[in-house]
């Protein structure tokens, strides 16, 4: 049985305390969540259902399935990237978002949710979130995310003999030009190329 294993892994990949979780459970004290975490105790039925009902998991999957090794559609939210002037993106986890088999496949990718409205003709709007495949190249107009002075920005991303060159999709902002010396002293990197955004709907 993997219960106690699969409870500790969930809790603290949607950051819930111990004494959280008892809380919300209807318990006065964490130990018990403690138990059920080193195996020295399991909860009833009903309280399983609850617990499996919070991570949105099957009852069946917590109890017999290796969660912690198990393939997942679970993609993570790392941080703040802004359509407009470059901010620094957070290494920090956001949460998770749940993808499509497809999306999964891609491998290597991430959620980036956006600030800012440079690239609005492209529909990406603030509170959006990017879906990110991490790579250190772009062909020649991709949609990126890229580093400046280790802060992150998305625009489409052209090139020309000697400069790299990152155009909004917003008639109210200026393309960003930046020559190999730009390149070179801004410490410039490609993140990874945008395949697509999810829409945050007001």
């Amino acid at each position: 049985m993997n219960f106690g294993k699969n409870l500790r892994f969930l809790r603290r990949k949607n950051n819930y305390s111990q004494p959280f979780l008892a809380e919300h459970l209807g318990y006065t004290s964490f130990t018990t969540i403690q138990k059920w975490e080193d195996g020295s105790a399991v909860p009833p039925y009903k309280t399983i259902q609850k617990i499996a009902q919070l991570f949105n998991v099957e009852v069946d999957d917590i109890m017999n399935i290796d969660l912690t090794v198990r393939p997942s559609n679970e993609i993570p939210v790392l941080g703040l990237v802004r359509g407009g002037t470059p901010i620094l993106a957070d290494q920090n986890y956001l949460g998770f978002e749940h993808v499509i088999p497809d999306d999964a496949a891609h491998g290597n990718c991430f959620y980036l949710e956006v600030t800012g409205d440079s690239m609005k003709d492209a529909r990406i709007l603030p509170g959006d979130l990017i879906y990110v495949r991490q790579q250190d190249y772009l062909d020649n107009g991709d949609i990126g995310v890229v580093l400046i002075d280790n802060e992150a920005t998305v625009k489409y991303v052209k090139y020309t003999d000697d400069a790299m060159i990152l155009e909004p999709a917003n008639e109210n902002y200026e393309p960003i030009v930046l020559t190999r010396e730009d390149q070179q002293e801004k410490q410039v990197r490609i993140v990874g190329k945008v395949l697509h955004n999810r829409i945050k709907f007001s």
